[in-house]
This record gives C-alpha cells, sequence and structure tokens, in this order.
C-alpha cells in the first residue's frame, strides 16, 4: 500500500503563484472515512476564489480541488464506508488536486458503470448547483428564469436541463459568439449585453413568460441588471463573484418592487439532505450525462495546473479544463 503522494497545494492565500507539487503522507485512516485513489479533477471558478482567499475552503496550508474521480482503495471501516471498497465514485470534497485522497464518505457517490472517470471528474459542482437551481425555479411556482454568465460551463447545462423539463430560460452573454454557441445548444432566447437596447428587450422577454426568477455568476452592477429586468417580487440568486465585486441592487427594487437578493451555496443544500437523497440527486444527474456532461477543452496534469488556471480565469467560455491527477 501507497504512503506518500504528491498534491498541489498552497501554503499562503492570496495568489495562485503560491500553488507547488508537495509529497504528503497518507495519514491513519478513522471509521468512516475512505482512501480514493485519484483519477481526474478539474478547474472551476471556487478554486480560484479559495485560493485567493475569498471562499470558506479551509485555511492554508491546503490542497486545492473541490472535485473530481478515482477509485476506492482502502476503508477506514464501519458499515457504510465498507461498501465503497473498490468501487468508481465521484466526489464533492476539498483536496482533489492530488493522486490521493482520504475524505468521508457522504459526499462520495458510486458510478454507474457507464459513466467515464473522466465525466465523472465533473459530475458534482455543476450539475448539482443545476438541480439546486431547477429546485429554486420551482419553488418560485414559475416555469421561466433569467441568467447571466450563460455561456459557462454551468450556464450550459442550465439550458439543456431547463429545455428537457420544458422551462423557458432568457440567457445573458457578452459577445456574439456566444449567442451562437448557445443557439447551437437549442437556447431559444439569447441577450447580447454589448448591443444598444438590450435592457429594454429583456425586460419585454421577461414580462412576456412571467420572469421573477434570476440568476447571477458576476456580482456588481450584474445583480442589478437582474433585478431591473425581472418581474416585481421576484428574486435574483448570487451564487458567484466572476467580476470580483460586491453585488448591487437598487434601494427602489427592494422597497417598491419587492425584489429581494438572496445567495445560493451548494454545500449547505447538500447537507440538509440525508445522503440518500444527496445520491438521488448525483444519480440523475449521472442518468443525465447527455445534458449535464462537461465538454473539455484541454487535459493537464498537476504541474501544469497554475498556468491552466490563470488561461481559465482569462477566458472560461469553451475552456474546461481536465486534469490528470496520476503522475
Amino acid at each position: 500500500m501507497v504512503s506518500t503522494f504528491s498534491a498541489l497545494r498552497i501554503n499562503t492565500k492570496g495568489s495562485i503563484d503560491e500553488l507547488h507539487i508537495e509529497e504528503r503522507t497518507i495519514p491513519e485512516l478513522t471509521e468512516g472515512q475512505l482512501l480514493i485513489k485519484m483519477e481526474y479533477s478539474t478547474i472551476n471558478p471556487s478554486d480560484y476564489l479559495n485560493l485567493l482567499g475569498h471562499y470558506p475552503g479551509g485555511n492554508a496550508p491546503l490542497t486545492g480541488g473541490f472535485e473530481g474521480s478515482g477509485v476506492v482503495i482502502k476503508s477506514g471501516g464501519g458499515a457504510e464506508a465498507d461498501t465503497f471498497l473498490n468501487k468508481r465514485v465521484t466526489l464533492l470534497s476539498a483536496g482533489t488536486w492530488a493522486e490521493y485522497i482520504v475524505t468521508d464518505t457522504n459526499l462520495v457517490f458510486p458510478l454507474l458503470d457507464s459513466i467515464p472517470l473522466e465525466s465523472a471528474a465533473s459530475l458534482n459542482i455543476n450539475p448539482l448547483t443545476v438541480a439546486l437551481f431547477i429546485e429554486k425555479v420551482k419553488g418560485q411556482k414559475t416555469h421561466s428564469f433569467i441568467q447571466n454568465a450563460a455561456a459557462s460551463a454551468l450556464g450550459k447545462q442550465f439550458i439543456r436541463w431547463a429545455n428537457r423539463l420544458g422551462l423557458v430560460s432568457i440567457n445573458l452573454v457578452r459577445r456574439q459568439e456566444q449567442v451562437d454557441l448557445l443557439k447551437a445548444i437549442g437556447a431559444e432566447h439569447v441577450i447580447n449585453t454589448s448591443e444598444d437596447g438590450w435592457k429594454e428587450k429583456t425586460k419585454e422577454l421577461c414580462k412576456s413568460f412571467g420572469v421573477t426568477c434570476g440568476f447571477d455568476a458576476i456580482g456588481g452592477t450584474s445583480t442589478s441588471d437582474i433585478a431591473d429586468v425581472i418581474g416585481n417580487g421576484g428574486v435574483v440568486y448570487n451564487y458567484g463573484l466572476l467580476s470580483g465585486k460586491s453585488c448591487e441592487i437598487g434601494p427602489n427594487a427592494m422597497i417598491f418592487e419587492g425584489k429581494r437578493l438572496e445567495g445560493l451555496w451548494l454545500i449547505p443544500w447538500m447537507f440538509s439532505k440525508t445522503y440518500q437523497e444527496r445520491y438521488q440527486v448525483s444519480l440523475a444527474v449521472q442518468q443525465n450525462i447527455d445534458i449535464l456532461g462537461t465538454e473539455y477543452n484541454q487535459t493537464v496534469t498537476l504541474p501544469n495546473v497554475k498556468a491552466a488556471l490563470a488561461l481559465y480565469m482569462q477566458n472560461s467560455t469553451n475552456n474546461k479544463v481536465l486534469i490528470r491527477t496520476t503522475l
């Protein structure tokens, strides 16, 4: 049994330049824990924010990465943990940019035989967040929503799942090539926010479809842009900080139009469920891999993650990175 492994670590949060390969010792497992030989991981905006110190991902020093796939090679004991032994799994856990990881069973999910480990690396953060979004849309008792950053990997998955469920999506992007991209995957309503008059056009669309639910990945004035176009009594859910700026929403929208801003984070929602409920969500994602899968544009090894991360944050459209964690 292996005793040491390589991991991509950071000693002080604040800059991705701090990332480095470090040899680590595999700790002793306690009951309910699993030792997983990592095969693949990926890069998400939350990884970048965590390394900069803008995300509740634990104190440095730490190993990067929040999701991935691999094979369980050892159990710390316990009825639940023992059932995972030798199984291929997908996991949502801090520290996946490594050859091995020790984690609890609560956010590790067995894979269907039909799911490749490469695809399984991205089955958690984006698809499970989309499942949360769908729940929120249905909770608003509406069949429609608006989202920005719609050309992101998550945005495209949201569009596809909405189409499958018969929901109407209004999608905001910044460039014409992104409009073309989303039209090609079945998005009917795509707005280019770099064009004159986009907000008036969007407001009319939202009115015609009764949109009272919006999803904001950007923050800053993009939050108020969504608040301005949704119907009275609506809610803007913020789940990201791509602009690096705090969310803005005007008092008139909140006081006189009854609109509100709420934050959304995947982890509390997942932990509000039993393990069986969490697994059922994961299973639904796996069964809909045709629309919730991720298209990777490049594969890198751990030593090359730093450079790939910098490029990804400059342009995340069609720039999804798969990390091969085995050195």
